[in-house]
């Protein structure tokens, strides 16, 4: 029988509940937003129903877009019965703080087979869970790709324990997670090529990798959105899908660099994100192949939220620089001169990967600052009056509902869920509308601004007031 590694599993039990608590708590303070939290609560919602995965939320319409038009990631639906469990949006943060945070199990395996030193194996599973693309990932809502992780760690584990089946297996639960994830697969595959001299097995995932991202974005997105697949979105200059993207790299590679590094937001990002592993994923070149997909997909576009460390675009990168620093240290051991001092070398670059995430996190002032503040925490009066308006309004799943961005993952469990849009009061006519000038807003609006908004409903001659504090609006739609 095995023995239990209990350093480890204190990290996992330490994060797991840190990051879930911090993720209810952020819900419960109405710090959520429809957009991405109940915009995935609502289909897992009709997921755990037997029906189709609609979101009202996504464009303001009912029956609203099928889920699996926007993003693909069927994957999803193996969450939907822990609404059997608790029917409730924050049994989703929860479940997606455990994902991630288990994710470090394969790649603390993987570093004890290679390298064989429990002592750095547990400093880089402590890089790994506080390195600031997996904070800033938790401390945005709720996104698929951070669920990615642990399939597609485990996917490396089981290939390095030539355990072919699990392998695939592994690797069809993340390419399935969302559609730009089988190239990350195809990356694996020439990784297993390169560097693993697995040659049969990485061509067939090559192959699978490239074959499922053409069939998803090409035809079953369309199927289901009724028009082509959005999200290859270039830098003009590259073109406007991935084969121009190609033909680019190829006829003009100066310029895909360019693109690539320039403006210097783009560089800092990526140096920031090197950072948090001491920048030792650099010794292996061959394993930053697989950081390929996510470089070209965010910083070949002119969409400069993506250029940034903030939201969930770096969270796939966790377990990819992690094993870059396995690999890279395998690298540094065949050098002789290494070679003999790396016991010593080895202690050192443990305690560097323990240090740079800290450093890293209070150089960019990342979210574990706020999660180990007491003021995160602090209860204010208003959020009972918010939950007093919210509970006046039917569970029922047929009442609709239009509320500001902050309220919709309170009340997403429903057919009819609107965030806040002038003028759709006029064209859906919700029963119920539920505002307030002290909660955020997406888009976001300047209190006066919100303020306005807020008076111009509460004088529409449709809807009787419930509750108005002059902060808060609660209005239901008068019976005829």
């Amino acid at each position: 029988m095995k023995k239990i590694n209990r350093p480890l599993w204190i990290l996992i039990v330490f994060f797991s509940l840190t990051y879930a608590f911090w993720s209810v708590n952020k819900h419960n303070r109405f710090q959520t937003d429809a957009v991405d939290l109940a915009i995935f609560d609502q289909p897992l919602w009709h997921y755990s129903r037997f029906e189709s995965p609609r979101s009202t939320v996504k464009y303001n319409q009912f029956p609203g877009e099928h889920i699996l038009g926007d993003h693909f990631h069927p994957t999803l639906a193996l969450l939907s019965p822990l609404y059997w469990i608790w029917n409730d949006v924050r049994i989703l943060l929860i479940a997606q703080a455990m994902i991630a945070v288990l994710s470090v199990w394969p790649i603390y395996q993987i570093a004890k087979m290679k390298i064989g030193s429990q002592f750095f194996s547990l400093a880089l599973s402590f890089s790994y869970l506080t390195f600031i693309g997996l904070q800033t990932a938790i401390d945005y809502d709720f996104h698929e790709t951070t669920l990615s992780i642990l399939p597609f760690s485990l996917a490396v584990y089981f290939l390095l324990k030539n355990n072919y089946k699990l392998y695939f297996l592994s690797l069809l639960l993340a390419i399935f997670t969302k559609e730009d994830m089988p190239l990350f697969a195809a990356m694996l595959g020439l990784l297993a090529v390169l560097k693993l001299r697995k040659v049969r097995i990485g061509a067939l995932t090559v192959f699978l990798g490239i074959t499922i991202y053409f069939v998803v974005t090409q035809f079953v997105i369309p199927y289901f959105k009724k028009d082509r697949f959005a999200y290859e979105e270039l830098d003009p200059r590259l073109g406007k899908t991935t084969l121009d993207l190609i033909r680019s790299a190829v006829t003009n590679p100066l310029l895909v660099l360019n693109v690539l590094f320039l403006p210097l937001l783009k560089t800092k990002t990526m140096l920031n994100l090197l950072a948090s592993f001491a920048f030792l994923p650099l010794l292996s070149p061959t394993t930053l192949l697989l950081t390929l997909p996510n470089l070209a997909s965010r910083f070949l576009t002119g969409l400069s939220q993506r250029w940034l460390l903030r939201f969930q675009y770096n969270v796939v990168l966790t377990p990819m620089l992690a094993l870059g620093v396995i690999f890279g240290l395998e690298n540094l051991r065949r050098v002789n001169f290494f070679n003999r001092n790396f016991g010593r070398l080895l202690i050192v670059l443990s305690f560097l990967l323990i240090i740079s995430p800290v450093v890293q996190t209070y150089r960019t002032n990342g979210p574990l600052l706020r999660i180990l503040s007491p003021d995160s925490y602090r209860w204010e009066p208003r959020f009972k009056i918010n939950y007093d308006l919210i509970s006046r309004i039917p569970q029922d799943p047929n009442v609709s509902v239009m509320a500001q961005s902050s309220f919709v993952p309170h009340l997403s469990h429903r057919y009819k869920i609107f965030r806040f849009e002038d003028n759709l009061i006029d064209k859906s006519k919700p029963e119920y509308v539920l505002m307030s000038a002290d909660e955020a807003t997406d888009p976001a609006y300047v209190r006066r601004d919100l303020e306005g908004k807020i008076e111009s409903l509460r004088k529409n001659p449709l809807y009787d007031i419930l509750y108005w504090d002059g902060v808060r609006l609660l209005m239901r739609v008068k019976k005829v």
